[in-house]
């Protein structure tokens, strides 16, 4: 699997390595089952808020995926975003963590996704993740889950690495203006954050454009 090698080539002991949920991760192919993915330190990039691993969570895909079995197994240690407080003293917790979590660790990597409109982890157009100054924030967006705790991309501006993952023809639309040079405003299309940061960007799709392939690519 191309994400795993991905990984593997880049991710020790000093990186911190931030997952995403959504459909397009099948973190047991790229990480429980290789079993060779040994960062210092698993995070979870954002959350669909409600109780510690409701049926919707991106917490209960990862447990379900053998995310955090495998942390326990090999020594990981896994930190999760919903521990039963409230939303906005849910969000000021995630802030203080990751802050001190940045400082930790070196390397910081993210396993992230995009929607096709244009969002990555919770930050939506023209949402206050776009454009807050905390590394985390609660809000609540135009989505079938509206409440959320994420990552801003401020925090994602922390991270020298990015493996992105989008697949499916209904994302080929979002694909096409992530890659288009002549678009570049991140509060209304968050995602084009991939394409003008300084990290490390590496699409994985099945979606057939110029820029993209099956396998990984340099954003441009």
């Amino acid at each position: 699997m191309r994400a795993h090698n991905i990984l593997k080539s880049i991710v020790d002991k000093e990186t911190l390595l931030a997952l995403s949920g959504g459909t397009s991760p099948d973190y047991s192919k790229m990480i429980v089952d290789p079993a060779d993915i040994l960062p210092g330190a698993i995070c979870v990039v954002d959350e669909r808020y409600g109780k510690p691993f409701h049926v919707d969570s991106n917490e209960l895909l990862l447990k379900n995926a053998g995310v955090i079995d495998y942390c326990q197994r090999k020594g990981i240690d896994f930190y999760k975003i919903l521990e039963g407080k409230g939303i906005e003293a849910t969000a000021e917790d995630y802030n203080q963590l990751m802050s001190e979590l940045f400082v930790k660790f070196p390397k910081k990597v993210g396993v992230m996704g995009i929607g096709s409109n244009l969002h990555t982890a919770g930050i939506f157009p023209y949402s206050a993740a776009a454009k807050a100054p905390h590394y985390v924030v609660s809000e609540e967006v135009e989505d079938k889950f509206p409440l959320r705790v994420t990552l801003t991309l401020r925090a994602l501006g922390e991270f020298q690495t990015f493996v992105i993952l989008a697949f499916g023809e209904e994302k080929r639309e979002a694909v096409k203006i992530m890659l288009d040079e002549n678009e570049n405003d991140m509060q209304a299309c968050p995602a084009i954050f991939y394409r003008k940061c300084f990290a490390k960007s590496f699409l994985i799709t099945d979606i057939n454009l110029k820029y993209s392939s099956s396998d990984s690519e340099k954003l441009p």
